[in-house]
Formats: C-alpha cells, sequence, structure tokens
C-alpha cells in the first residue's frame, strides 16, 4: 500500500506481511496517523478533518480560497471570466488531496471480486490496484458549488484581521466546522502493469487521469473489509464508573464486547431464520412464563380497574401482557459476567471489575477479534469479503511480558477462518507498538519502522518514511540472525528511541547512564537506547544504524596490540598496555572496519571531527568515542573505560586508599570511627584494589602497567562499577572521563529541541 498528502505522511509505501505486520518507531513518528488513515480511508464511519490533509498542502489549498473569496456572483449561473480556469483548480484541489492505494495480489478465482478495478480486458490473475482518494468536489460543477459555499461563509468576515480569530480564517479553517464539505472517498482502478507486487523497488507512484472515473464505493467492502481496536484505555475504573454514571457496560470491559457480539449475531428475528435453534426455543419458554408471572402478579391490580367502569361491553374484556426478550438484552447490567471462586465449601460469584486489568484487556482484545472474524463470515447479504484487515493500536497496555511475546501468533489465529472451505479467504494482522517484547516476538520480515523525518531545506515540513526492516541486513544472513537473536534475548528499546548509544561493557552500561543523569539534564529527558553489545561488534549493526537514522554514540575501547612471541613462540598480536610505545595496532574492528579507519594507534590520538563523526549515509550521524590521553593523569593514554575512569579521578582513589588505611589502623588500635565519618566507609573488593593500585604505583606509567596486569587477572568489572555507581549515587564527586563526556554533550547537542524545532 502507498498513503500519500495524509498529514505528516508525505508519500509512505507499506509492504503487508501476508499474515502479521508490526509497526514500532520513536513517539510521534507517525505509526497511529498510519493506522487513522487506513481507517478513514476503509471505513465509512470514520470521517476526514481538515487536519488530516498534509500540512505541506496548507499553502496551495489557502490559495484556491483566496480566489474564491474574490468572486461576485455564483460561478455555476455566472457567465464565465476570464482567468477563472476551473479545471485548472479542480486539479489543484484534488492534487492536495490524501490518497491511499491498495494493491491485492489475487488468483483468477477471484474475478468477480476485483473485476470492476481491472485495468485491462484480459485478466488471468495477479496484481489488481485500486486508489482511494478524498475528494471535495469530483467535477467543476461540485467544485464551484464549494467555492460559492466558502465565498458566503467569508462574506461577513472577509473584512476583518485574521487576528480576530473569525471564522473563517481561509479554507482550512472552513473545513474545521464544515467537515462534510470534505466530500467523499472514491476509488479508481489503476494500471496493473506498474505494480510494487513484482517489484517494489522499479515501482513508480502512479497518476490519475484528469477523466478517470471512480468505481462503486460497494465493490470495495466486497473485497475488503477492515476492523479497528483501539488503545485499550479506561480499564481499571469500571467499578467508579458502574457507581457514578448510567453505563454498566464502560469501554474495554469483556462484557461490553460480550453484550456487541451478543447484540449483532444472537438476537432472534421474527422468523428465527439465520439464529440458533436452541436459543430460540429458550427465549420463548422464557418469555411464555415470564407472560405468565407478570400476569399473576398485576391481576389483583387491574381487577381494580374494572370499579371505573372499565372494560365496557364493546371494549377489550381482557389484558394480557407479552413481553419482548432479546438474548442481549439478558446481558446488559453490570454482573452480567461474572467468575467463579471455587472454594472448599462451594463457589462464590465475583463482579467483572474485580478481576486483574491485564485479564481483562486480555479477554477484551480476544473478544473483539473473535468477533471481528464472526461478522466477516457471517456478512448481511453475499459472501465473506477474501481481504480482512484487522488494526490494533498498543495491544500491549496491562498485558503481561510473556503475554505480549505471544500476542501477535495468538492474535492472527484469532482472526483466521478455521473452515476448510474458507481457504481463500485472507486475514491480515497490522499492529502498532511501542513494546520491545512484543515486537522482537517476530522476525524482522513482519518489523516496520516507521521513522520521522525532520524538516530541511529541500522538505520544510517534516515527514514519515517506513523502513522493512527484513531488508536491512540484505543476503547477509549471519548479521541479520545475530541481530535478531540479540534483540530478542536483550530486549532492547532501540526500535522506539530517539538516539541510541552503543557501551563497551557492564561498566559503562551501568555508569554512563548515570553520568548522564547528572550532568546532562535534557539529554536525560530524551528516549536513549542503551546497547551493551560491547563497542568491538557494534559495526555488525551498522545496517540497521543506517535504517534508522537516528543519532546514535558508539563508546568503545580502543584496544592496542602489540606484535610479541605467543605460549609456542609465534609471533602474534596481542592486547598491551599503551605507555606510549611505537608500532602499536589497534584491535577494535569497529574502529578499523567502519570509522574512523584507522590501524595505528597512534593515528588515533588527536582526532578530527571528520575521524569522530560518520555521516556515510543520508541524515545517518553516529559519533565515535574511544580513550584519549588523560591531562590529570600527565597525558598518559588509557586503554580501557576503566583506565580512563581511574586516571582520570587518580585524587579520588589515593583518597579511598587513605580511608582503608584509616580503618585499618583504626582496627588495629581497637577505636571506632567517629559518628560523622560513618558514612565514609572504606573500599572493598575490586575498588579496594584498585586504590591500592593507585596508591603503590610511583609513576602514570607504572600505574598503567599495574591496571593492564590487574584488569586481566581475576579482577569483577562488574563488582567495580556497583561499587562506584553507589558512591556517584550517593553524591561523592566522580568525574566522567572525557572522550565520553564530549560524546555525551555531542548527543545532547543533536537532540536539543531548539534545534530540531518542529512546526
Amino acid at each position: 500500500m502507498e498513503l500519500c498528502r495524509f498529514r505528516r505522511l508525505g508519500r509512505v509505501q507499506l509492504d503487508l506481511d501476508p499474515q502479521t505486520t508490526i509497526l514500532v518507531g520513536a513517539n510521534n513518528s507517525g505509526k497511529t496517523a498510519i493506522l487513522t488513515a487506513l481507517r478513514h480511508f476503509l471505513a465509512e464511519s470514520s470521517p476526514f478533518g481538515a487536519f488530516d490533509i498534509s500540512l505541506s498542502e496548507w499553502p496551495a489549498l489557502r490559495a484556491l480560497g483566496v480566489k474564491w473569496e474574490a468572486l461576485t456572483e455564483d460561478p455555476a449561473t455566472a457567465a464565465p471570466k476570464e482567468g477563472e480556469n476551473w479545471e485548472d483548480q479542480l486539479a489543484t484541489l484534488l492534487a492536495a488531496m490524501p490518497t491511499l492505494d491498495l494493491w491485492f495480489d489475487a488468483e483468477a478465482g477471484m474475478f468477480h471480486y476485483v473485476q470492476p478495478f481491472l485495468s485491462k480486458l484480459i485478466w488471468k490473475g495477479g496484481a489488481v490496484g485500486v486508489r482511494l482518494r478524498l475528494e471535495p468536489a469530483s467535477d467543476v460543477a461540485s467544485l464551484k458549488e464549494l467555492a460559492w459555499a466558502y465565498n458566503r461563509a467569508r462574506e461577513p468576515v472577509k473584512g476583518m484581521s485574521s487576528e480576530s480569530l473569525a471564522w473563517p480564517i481561509d479554507l482550512l479553517d472552513y473545513w474545521l466546522r464544515e467537515p462534510r464539505k470534505l466530500g467523499q472517498v472514491r476509488p479508481y482502478s489503476l494500471d496493473a502493469a506498474n505494480n510494487p507486487i513484482q517489484g517494489i523497488k522499479t515501482y513508480q507512484t502512479q497518476v490519475l487521469a484528469a477523466g478517470a472515473q471512480p468505481a462503486d464505493r460497494k465493490h470495495l467492502t466486497k473485497l475488503i473489509r477492515v476492523d479497528f481496536v483501539a488503545a485499550q484505555r479506561g480499564l481499571g475504573s469500571e467499578e467508579a464508573d458502574s457507581k457514578s454514571t448510567a453505563s454498566s457496560h464502560p469501554v474495554g470491559l469483556f462484557s461490553n464486547q460480550l453484550l456487541k457480539f451478543a447484540r449483532q449475531h444472537l438476537n432472534v428475528a421474527a422468523t428465527g431464520h439465520g439464529q440458533r435453534a436452541d436459543l430460540i426455543q429458550a427465549v420463548a419458554n422464557a418469555q411464555k412464563d415470564l407472560d405468565q408471572k407478570i400476569h399473576d402478579a398485576l391481576a389483583s391490580s387491574v381487577a381494580e380497574v374494572k370499579l371505573l367502569g372499565y372494560p365496557g361491553l364493546h371494549d377489550p374484556q381482557e389484558i394480557r401482557f407479552r413481553t419482548r426478550i432479546h438474548t442481549a438484552d439478558l446481558l446488559d447490567h453490570s454482573t452480567a459476567v461474572q467468575y467463579s471462586m471455587k472454594g472448599g465449601t462451594g463457589e462464590d460469584m465475583l463482579p467483572e471489575f474485580s478481576i486483574g486489568l491485564g485479564y481483562q484487556n486480555l479477554q477484551s482484545l480476544s473478544y473483539q477479534l473473535v468477533s471481528f472474524k464472526t461478522a466477516r463470515m457471517n456478512p448481511e447479504k453475499g459472501s465473506p469479503p477474501p481481504v480482512h484487515l484487522v488494526m490494533i493500536e498498543e495491544p500491549e497496555a496491562h498485558l503481561h511480558v510473556q503475554v505480549q511475546r505471544i500476542f501477535p501468533d495468538k492474535a492472527h489465529k484469532l482472526i483466521s477462518p478455521t473452515d476448510k472451505d474458507a481457504s481463500a479467504l485472507r486475514s491480515q494482522l497490522l499492529i502498532s507498538t511501542h513494546s520491545s517484547h512484543l515486537a522482537h516476538a517476530e522476525d524482522f520480515d513482519r518489523l516496520r519502522y516507521v521513522r520521522r523525518i525532520p524538516p530541511s531545506t529541500s522538505h520544510p515540513t517534516p515527514s514519515t518514511e517506513v523502513v522493512d526492516l527484513g531488508e536491512v541486513f540484505g543476503d547477509d544472513d549471519e548479521t541479520r540472525q545475530f541481530a535478531e537473536r540479540y534483540f530478542r534475548v536483550q530486549h532492547t528499546d532501540l526500535l522506539f528511541a530517539n538516539a541510541a548509544l552503543f557501551v563497551e561493557g557492564v561498566a559503562e552500561r551501568m555508569l554512563v547512564p548515570l553520568f548522564m543523569e547528572l550532568k546532562y539534564e535534557k539529554l536525560n529527558s530524551r528516549y536513549v537506547s542503551f546497547l551493551d553489545i560491547g563497542g568491538s561488534h557494534a559495526h555488525r549493526l551498522r545496517p540497521l544504524v543506517e535504517k534508522l537514522r537516528i543519532p546514535t554514540v558508539v563508546i568503545t575501547d580502543l584496544d592496542p596490540t602489540e606484535k610479541k612471541a605467543g605460549p609456542k613462540g609465534k609471533m602474534r598480536w596481542m592486547a598491551t598496555a599503551n605507555t606510549g610505545q611505537a608500532g602499536l595496532r589497534c584491535g577494535n574492528a569497529t574502529l578499523r572496519e567502519w570509522h574512523p579507519q584507522l590501524q595505528n594507534v597512534d593515528d588515533f590520538k588527536a582526532p578530527t571531527p571528520a575521524q569522530l563523526i560518520w555521516t556515510g549515509a543520508p541524515d545517518c550521524k553516529v559519533r565515535f568515542a574511544w580513550q584519549l590521553p588523560v591531562a590529570e593523569a600527565g597525558g598518559q593514554w588509557p586503554t580501557t573505560f576503566e583506565d580512563s575512569l581511574i586516571l582520570t579521578n587518580i585524587d579520588w582513589f589515593k583518597g579511598l586508599n587513605k580511608l582503608a588505611e584509616e580503618a585499618k589502623a583504626a582496627k588495629a588500635s581497637g577505636q571506632q570511627k567517629a559518628e560523622d565519618d560513618k558514612k565514609l566507609k572504606p573500599p572493598t573488593g575490586a575498588l579496594a584494589d584498585v586504590a591500592e593500585a593507585v596508591a603503590g604505583a610511583a609513576t602514570a606509567v607504572d600505574l598503567l602497567n599495574d591496571l593492564h596486569a590487574l584488569m586481566r587477572d581475576s579482577f569483577s568489572k562488574g563488582d567495580f562499577a556497583a561499587s562506584i555507581f553507589e558512591r556517584v549515587a550517593t553524591g561523592e564527586n566522580v568525574t566522567c572521563p572525557k572522550y565520553i563526556a564530549d560524546a555525551l554533550a555531542w548527543l545532547q547537542d543533536e537532540l536539543d529541541p531548539a534545534v530540531d524545532a518542529t512546526p
């Protein structure tokens, strides 16, 4: 499908999976707009509004309004005037309207469904295209009618300034109060010779001929049925609602879905045709019994009426009661659905609002989907439509993580016909979500990333594009499998973030977010995804970063290596401390293969902006950060995050060692620490080892060698990071290494709303 000129969706192509398609993306990227557009175009009960027209088209529409405002008489009856080219005005109007192109891959047996939309006389199956277009006017006559109606509305206020806000300010404002003047959606046939089914890369958006004739809308409803489940709102307030409002069935409750289903599919008609015989008989028996009991209960009061001389000789002599019971009415009360709690002494019944929100939401969703399938398979007339599209907005609300993981597969089964005779019917599920658990339950083939495109010189208004994540890695199945497994295991929120930050290991993953929280307030308020993938492996996700195009920082280790003799005397490149020796090589694959693609360690010492920032893909920036010489340590060059953190905070670590010595001396003398000093705990574990190494090193070079040896022994980086985290969180002044601080500052600037303002 292709959607054009709807809100921020200037031109969006979306390839729907045969079964389930999941829309992912950051907030305000356009996921909901896609679902809303499909509802507006395909459901007649969902009308368009003026703000549904793309912002980029407003200037052209306002210019039309200015022309119509200048009219002095009704153009439908007035003589044609020079400059009033109504055909051109109609073309301008229609060119600004939202459109939706649908492409169906139909078999020859579906001819009677697609025949109204075929573009050629001979057809043996294949692509069938339908364009849906919103049309405020379909011809010159209706355009003149619209123009004059707008002119009459503007007449009383056209002398006022726009600051007066007197309606209508312009044509868009006119449609806000008169949405019916936006007209209706009409379907047209598209040329099947140019279709995206046979080749999406070669497909070009078609232009309808000026004289194209629309098909009847009813033919489209026979071809496709669309149902929609909005995000679940209001669950949890059912008990209060039932007490404070007249409605006994708040939106979202399972009983509400049950009631709707019963009214649509179980009510007994006068003939009983198409209804269940057992329900007909049960309702009839209940109705007869109720009639008699009502008659008996009211008999005495009715008899008293006769004291007033009624009935007379020619009046009806008896009053009888005939109730009319509908099956659904029996469920229309707040305790129609109850839940059994079986115990040792019997069975207790609880009302619906007493169960958990997750259970309520799951039941409500499930029954809605079942109801959609039933309605599709039992149309009022004719055969079931061969295509059924069900859209679900953010189903994860109140759903347990485990349920989110299985939801897409189970939901598709609920909307799919089980009858073997229905094998030609296709059911497709379209889900928008913010849940990484739900999204990563599926392979990348079913994920569509909705990406916001910021305004630029060539495109002054923000827009959106949809990326098929199944095509991101091309034929590199190994990398794709790695990415899918990583996302599934880590449940990363990368696909929903405003920015990404790749870190090397557990220490960075724990401490960098803390430094960001304490020192970078603006950045901390944005949605940043942290990926503990190991900076040396970040290049494996490069294709994905190129497609997501969100500002990204890769914090990684330089990993210097030196050629040394191995255990068997064979020369090989081995990890080493960087103490200034010549001939060191970078052992980090990301820095060597992705950016800045340098080999020798010395070349990384004073990086230029171009070496720090990769811009190899359009609208995509990646900032790389690796260890640099530390001024606080006499310009010594660390090799890991831990080394850099220690060298940056040498005095602080020396203070820790002093605390340890004082505590040891106090314990030896049997003295108790002063009450005020209890909060200054001496270091233990890995932190104590580092403090001791700092205190024992005579020079910064010795310290680098000692730390290198320590880190490659039984040193616990996790314990070290946790100890630092605890102390920083309690207010101790630990400075973030400069190479990381500079990268965080860059990311904060990239995400500054003042820089990327949205009209």
